[in-house]
């Protein structure tokens, strides 16, 4: 044999193929890319990923069962080798840690070069390959495992059922009966049978799961992607072990540059420094990184410096202003950490923000709802699954179409009533969402609504708040207001005086919805 036609599948790489829709998803998981390949491509990659990684993969085995052309099969895996999913050989220890190096200074030289415009951040309708991929295969094909609610941290903006606002309060994190090991072995494979490309293992924090080793391992040896959201305090000294899995991304929350804030919102003391060591030990061996902040009373003075760490380390930034109540009912979040409006007009001027307001952007900001259309995409492809096996649409919208512990996926996908009549939803079965001006300055949450309300289709006041802040902003721009005065956004953070009630602790604040409570999560009435 030619050895230039010997092929191997890498160790780094796993995806599906979807006989229904006649496409496939590859992810090269040390750079943390998918592709995505429809029509004979994807046949092609499908004999690909039967293949066991660091196997000959075999062309003429290929060739003889698709009816394509060596020489097409042979031109298409000389493209693949470029991009990491076949290569020619398997690879060394050596040059696999080389491969870590060169993508970790790729990454850590681009984020410090890269200037971006105000055009180029703003947040625009694009597809991905696992996005292109879901409409085509259907079924399930993303999920995420909150593991435990149990953390290593106390953060004073937790929405997570069971967390403490202050040191006074006892924790309530570890009061669920939580799924065993079996039950996610039997689960997993339960998903994988509907479709499953890619789980994300969150919590609290996963590491705080006496088995998400054993998840993470029986996730790599079935294929399956997987995302970790973690603080990173439990992960310090098995960042290596971690990367021999070849997550697709790590996030790691930071709330600050300044190690005093970052510690005074986790509510741990060294915590920034096991963060940020990990952070910096996973940029190293290549692996990809998000740093995750929320901007809060406590952190807006500071916020930006999380930007500068992001970059220093090569890693994506990720903010998030919207700040959510408790699933509990807890209105501290809304009471004593969002911004106040006149913080938000310096904030929201901030391009690096998802929920950027300004001239740039189209009708500055506002993008107009269609009615026809549901404005949450989870409970669709994409749903979560909580430590005691609620089968949810996402994190934050704890609206249960059954429990794993009892019922298969397949018979809550299949015979869920109430999965069926989310999915039946549309805009115009909403309240009020999308009938006000300020509705196109909103980023629904129908997880918020729901924890407010007991109900999707009610409108949350945390929604129309930003909503409201953001269109008032936007109207004042448009008669040629400038919020910042000519200033940077720094500086005009540097000059404001931010009132912080209770700078290190908060006190509940508990909203009955109606008088519907059991165990402090309101009693939904759907259908």
């Amino acid at each position: 044999m030619d050895l230039n036609s010997i092929f191997y599948r890498p160790k780094w790489t796993c995806g599906r193929y979807s006989a229904y829709g006649k496409v496939a998803i590859v992810y090269n998981l040390l750079e943390g890319i998918s592709y995505f390949f429809e029509d004979y491509s994807a046949l092609v990659v499908s004999y690909i990923l039967s293949v066991p990684r660091e196997q000959i993969v075999d062309i003429s085995f290929i060739a003889n069962h698709t009816g394509i052309s060596q020489v097409s099969i042979l031109s298409f895996f000389h493209e693949l080798t470029n991009i990491g999913i076949v290569l020619n050989h398997i690879p060394s220890e050596e040059e696999e840690t080389d491969y870590r190096r060169q993508i970790s200074l790729f990454n850590r030289t681009q984020a410090a070069a890269k200037v971006e415009t105000t055009q180029e951040k703003l947040p625009m309708d694009i597809t991905t390959a696992e996005m292109d991929y879901a409409e085509k295969a259907g079924g399930i094909t993303s999920v995420m495992f909150e593991l435990t609610y149990r953390c290593s941290e106390q953060c004073i903006h937790c929405y997570n059922i069971g967390a403490t606002r202050n040191d006074k309060e006892e924790s309530g994190r570890g009061l669920l009966k939580e799924l065993l090991l079996e039950d996610y072995k039997r689960i997993i494979d339960e998903l994988y049978e509907e479709g499953l490309t890619k789980v994300c293992l969150s919590g609290g924090d996963p590491f705080s799961c006496s088995f998400v080793w054993d998840i993470i391992d029986y996730l790599y040896n079935k294929d399956i992607a997987f995302d970790l959201y973690t603080n990173g305090l439990r992960l310090v000294g098995n960042e290596e072990r971690l990367a021999g899995y070849y997550p697709r991304l790590v996030g790691v929350s930071i709330y600050s540059g300044e190690e005093q804030i970052h510690d005074s919102i986790t509510r741990i003391k060294g915590s920034w420094k096991k963060s940020v060591s990990v952070i910096d030990k996973l940029s190293s061996l290549g692996t990809t990184l998000v740093v995750k902040c929320c901007i809060m009373r406590q952190n807006v003075t500071s916020y930006r410096t999380v930007k500068a760490l992001s970059k220093k380390y090569g890693a994506i930034v990720q903010f998030e202003l919207n700040v959510s109540d408790s699933i509990e009912g807890d209105k501290c979040v809304s009471k004593y950490l969002r911004l106040p409006p006149e913080l938000l007009d310096i904030v929201l001027r901030d391009d690096d923000t998802p929920m950027y307001v300004g001239r740039e952007a189209p009708n500055f900001g506002g993008q107009s709802k269609d009615m026809k259309q549901n404005a949450c995409g989870a409970g669709y492809n994409t749903f979560c699954i909580t430590p005691d096996g609620e089968f949810i649409p996402c994190c934050a919208f704890h609206m249960s179409f059954g429990n794993l512990k009892d019922k298969s996926v397949n018979e809550i996908f299949k015979c869920s009533e109430r999965l069926k009549w989310w999915q039946k939803q549309t805009l115009r079965h909403y309240q009020e969402c999308g009938q006000h001006p300020y509705c196109d300055y909103c980023n629904l949450c129908a997880g918020n609504n729901f924890s407010q309300n007991g109900t999707p289709l009610k409108a949350a006041e945390n929604n129309c708040y930003m909503a409201k802040c953001r269109y008032d902003l936007a109207q004042r721009m448009k008669n040629g207001a400038d919020p910042l005065n000519g200033k940077t956004i720094e500086q005009c953070l540097k000059e404001v005086h931010v009132d912080i009630p209770m700078s290190t602790s908060l006190r509940r604040e508990f909203e009955n919805i109606d008088g519907r409570r059991v165990n402090g999560v309101p009693q939904e009435t759907l259908l």
